[in-house]
């Protein structure tokens, strides 16, 4: 499996990037509204004019946060839709949506910028893009498209509804990545992926079984 290289994402420099970062944990914890320039600024160790140097408002800064997280969400999901156009077995197509690279990928500022776009989808228009084009439509679709290429090679049998499949995949990524967050806060106990995802390749599996004939019989 080849690995997956994050790119530049276009930080201009070190306090730029100081700022984002501070910014994410601070509206992703507490909420966008609930968090002023001048917690940014204390939490970045600068005046509040050095952040306004940077960003005229407080919403330009969830603008380019918006930005930044959306080019590694789809880098992300570029590399997995390669990846799984190459599997001819059902276990690659599970190791390659579960194994460390969409697990451990969601880092502090995945999860946060995850949850901050979630929080904000009524309030922000960026934000509502983010979550209807990139994690119901696009994530979804292509999620779908890892289970019809292993139908359309014949590994499993034709199942008519694998778009519920990979929806369930995908909002089992939300709620992980919510539980993660806890514990990123220290109020909440450490994340079990193995335990999770080994519940849902399981139902997954079931649901192989049990839909339209015996399309898939995992190996022991």
């Amino acid at each position: 499996m080849s690995d997956r290289v994050i790119p530049d994402l276009g930080y201009e420099n070190d306090t730029k990037k100081r700022i984002i970062t501070e910014a994410i944990k601070l509206f992703a914890l507490k909420g966008f509204s609930a968090v002023s320039t001048r917690d940014i600024a204390r939490m970045v160790g600068m005046n509040i004019a050095s952040i306004y140097y940077y960003y005229e408002s407080k919403e330009a800064l969830l603008e380019d946060i918006f930005s930044h997280f959306e080019k590694g969400y789809r880098h992300y999901f570029d590399w997995l839709i390669n990846e799984n156009e190459r599997v001819d077995t059902f276990e690659e197509l599970m190791d390659n949506i579960f194994n460390k690279e969409f697990l451990e990928m969601r880092d502090v500022m995945g999860c946060l910028g995850m949850s901050l776009a979630i929080k904000e989808q009524h309030n922000n228009m960026y934000a509502h893009k983010i979550v209807v084009d990139l994690f119901i439509d696009y994530s979804i679709s292509s999620l779908q498209a890892g289970f019809d290429n292993l139908i359309a090679k014949g590994i499993i049998k034709p199942y008519g509804d694998t778009r519920t499949i990979a929806t369930l995949v995908m909002f089992c990524v939300m709620v992980t990545n919510d539980l993660r967050l806890h514990e990123f806060a220290g109020v909440g106990p450490t994340v079990d992926h193995m335990k999770i995802y080994s519940g849902l390749r399981k139902h997954i599996t079931s649901t192989l079984q049990h839909s339209g004939g015996n399309n898939y019989q995992e190996r022991n």
